[in-house]
C-alpha cells in the first residue's frame, strides 16, 4: 500500500531523530576542534529540520 504524505513526514522525523543522535556521538567523540565545530553545524540544521518536522505534524490536517 502507497503511503500518504503524512506517512512521508513521519518517515523523515524519524530518521532525522536517528542522525541527531549520530551526529550528537559523533560531537562527543571527535578529535579535532574544527570538526567538532562542522559537526555541531550538522547537528544545529538537523535540530532545526527536526523542528519543522515536528510542526508539520502538529499542524497537519486530515
Amino acid at each position: 500500500m502507497d503511503k500518504n504524505a503524512r506517512q512521508h513526514v513521519e518517515d523523515v522525523y524519524h530518521k532525522l531523530q536517528t542522525s541527531r543522535i549520530s551526529l550528537s556521538e559523533a560531537v562527543n567523540t571527535v578529535e579535532k576542534e574544527e570538526n567538532r565545530q562542522q559537526i555541531q553545524n550538522t547537528l544545529n540544521a538537523v535540530q532545526s529540520a527536526l523542528q519543522a518536522a515536528t510542526d508539520t505534524l502538529s499542524n497537519y490536517k486530515e
